[in-house]
Parts: C-alpha cells; structure tokens; sequence
C-alpha cells in the first residue's frame, strides 16, 4: 500500500464553505484514480493507493485542486520511530548519499504534539547525519528530508512534487466548449477545469466532409482522464452551412458559421442547466479572432462566453497542450468545419448590421440537425448513442 499526501491550493481560502471544495476534490480523486480511501486531515487529504506509478504521478499533478503532493512513507509522532521511517526512506529514495548536503523541513499540523519543528529537524537530522555520513546544509541541500505531524502520525517524504493548483472540477458549475480539435480549444476546455468549471464538449461539423471522428474522440478522452468523466456532443450543421454558402458573400461566411456554432452550443447548454459557454479563442490570432469579429460574433447567444486564452500566444498555448497530452492528437489532420468554402481573405473587421442583413436570409432555426453523443469516462469510452434526426433545432437534445 502506498501513502500519498496532498496539500490544496485555493481550497484554504474559501472559509466555512472549505470543507465543500475538500469533499469534491475527494470525489475527483476517487472516480479518476480508484484509491482505496481518500480522508481529510488537518488541512491535508491522505490518499490510500493499492501502487503509484509514474503516470499516476503525471495525472496528479494534472487534477485541479492540489498545490503539491508527495508519496509519503507513515509512522508514530515519537522520536524513535521517525528516526527509524527517515532512514529507510531515505535509503529507499538514494542510492548513494553518504557525504551529500542534507536538510531536514518539518511541518507541525498537530499543534498539541510535544516537540516543535526545530526540535524534530534536530533529532531527526542528527540521527541521519550519523547513520549515513552526510553534511548538514539547510541553505543550500543536495537533498530534504520532510516531516510532518498530524495527530497520531507522521510522514516522511523526500520529494515534494507541484500540482496544477486551482480549483476541483466542479466546484465553479458546468459549461460548455466549443470543441473544434485544434491546439486551442483542448487547453480552453482544461484552463476552465482548472478553475473549478465541469465542461461538456460540443462540435459542430459537416458530415459532406467529416466522417471519421477519432481524433475528436481522443481529444475528449485525453480531457477525460482529468475531469473524469466528459461528454462530447457532436451536432452536424451541415444543411446551414450548405444554406449560407448559397445566400452570404464568402468573406462573411466565417462570421456567420461561428454564430450558428454558439447558437447549437447555446442550445445544449440550456439543456444541460450549463451557465457559460467556453471559447479557445486568442485575440488576434487568426481572422475570426479580432475585436471586431469577437463582437460581431458573440452576441449570438445570451449566456457569457468565456475565453481564457484571450491574452495568450500561441506558443504559451502549446506549452500546456504539451503538458496535457493533447498537443500531439490535435496537430493530427482533419478538417474544420469553418475552413469549409470560406474566402481565401476573410472578413477581418465585420459589422453587425451586415451580418444582420445576412441572416435574415438564412434559417437560423427550424433545421434538421442530428446530434451524436459519446461520454467518456477516464480515457474509456462508456457510452455511445446516436439521437434521431430532429425536426426543429429548439429540440436538439
């Protein structure tokens, strides 16, 4: 059986309402990595593991909530013992350390424990500068030795591994993302999971011109093993998009796609009692991404639309779609639906008054739209059902 400590993050800050966030990240963590107990103590959440592996490391540092997290080796609070658990820790975590620059750090949540820190670094240290031969450096270590005392035990640890931060999924409502399968929308969707928010996936695509999906499905999978369990709906706008191509005028195309896409996705939010959608747009960054357009777009729908890469480049977006797992899935070909007969030189700064003109042409509602739903659940997929066409757009799911 393995010991793994977690410290939160913005969980201390939250009051009377800290022990709700607590109990979520517990229920993250127990539907994510099937502990065999997850408890809260004294500030710290004690995590029960059958084995930890390194990509049960990697996921953790990925699940939102934990400031930092250590596999931890457990013993009684009393001198001895911890002696005795430092040393085996230690010769279990080095091969060789005799002669290397030691420190040992320790954290007293049991305020009613008879020794204070100094204390427990001295004795503990002593015992370990004898045992091994090492040197006693505390400004500038080879290695640390942590211990800390909670009521009735202690642990000993040697690396102290950082977490994502943030705040549990789920803690900060539901939204949802407009999915297209690029590099951005992936690290959108996972920004909002790290800040609290469950997400659903929605994307629109053109089945003249889309029929494999995996690469969307592995997206939402790869999501998944952070959140848990993901649900991806995909909705075919197939006959707008054959409508718009026939009435607007092919630099507008892009702007009037967009508004259709946030309206399905408002749509399903609705449904789904979700309160924002999610958008993996940067300023700037490609035509659709100006100011102007971001405003002639957005106001398709009432709900907020957030996007928390607004102020991101490209590059500080690829270094998390690294770090997630999904860089390499979304650089994989496949066509986007708004890539689909628009002009070579797109509307850069619409109007909305144009867009207006042109939609009133368009039906924007009363379309026949068919819904496809997968939930994924971590990196598995559980469920898979294909609605029937629908008749009207306000009863797509």
């Amino acid at each position: 059986m393995k010991i793994i400590l977690i410290h939160f993050a913005e969980l201390t800050l939250k009051g009377k309402n800290r022990h709700l966030f607590e109990k979520r990240l517990a229920k993250n963590l127990k539907q994510i990595l099937r502990p065999i107990s997850v408890t809260v103590e004294q500030s710290r959440m004690v995590m029960e593991m059958a084995d930890v592996d390194a990509e049960t490391i990697k996921r953790l540092a990925l699940i939102p909530g934990i400031s930092n997290f250590a596999v931890a080796d457990i013993c009684e609070p009393t001198v001895e013992s911890m002696q005795q658990q430092a040393a085996k820790t230690l010769a279990a975590a080095f091969d060789h350390v005799e002669g290397k620059r030691f420190a040992v750090r320790t954290k007293r949540a049991d305020k009613q424990h008879a020794m204070i820190c100094t204390e427990v670094n001295y004795e503990v240290g002593g015992y370990l500068k004898e045992h091994f031969k090492l040197v006693v450096d505390l400004k500038n270590p080879e290695f640390t030795v942590f211990v800390e005392l909670m009521r009735g035990m202690a642990f000993v640890y040697t690396d102290k591994i950082k977490g994502i931060g943030g705040l549990p999924v789920g803690t900060s409502g539901h939204g949802v993302v407009l999915f297209s399968g690029g590099i951005d929308s992936p690290v959108a969707a996972y920004t909002m999971m790290k800040r609290g928010m469950q997400v659903t996936l929605v994307h629109l695509y053109n089945s003249t011109i889309n029929r494999d999906f995996s690469k969307i499905e592995s997206l939402a999978k790869q999501l998944s093993l952070y959140q848990g369990r993901v649900e991806l709906i995909m909705i075919d706008l197939e006959e707008f998009q054959r409508h718009a191509i026939a009435l607007v005028p092919a630099p507008y195309r892009m702007i009037i796609y967009k508004r259709q896409m946030i309206r399905s996705a408002a749509l399903v939010a609705e449904k789904l009692n979700a309160f924002a959608l999610v958008t993996g747009d940067a300023l700037g960054q490609v035509a659709s991404q100006t100011l102007e357009n971001i405003h002639a777009i957005y106001d398709a729908s009432t709900l907020p639309l957030l996007s928390p890469l607004l102020g991101y480049d490209k590059e500080e977006i690829i270094a998390i779609a690294r770090r997630i797992g999904t860089y390499e899935i979304s650089i994989e070909a496949y066509c986007d639906i708004c890539s689909y007969l628009i002009a070579k030189h797109p509307e850069t700064k619409g109007k909305r008054d144009m867009v207006a003109s042109f939609e009133a042409d368009l039906p924007t509602t009363g379309l026949a739209l068919i819904q496809q739903e997968r939930i994924f659940f971590n990196g598995e997929v559980r469920v898979k059902k294909v609605a029937a066409e629908t008749a009207n757009q306000e009863a797509l799911v």
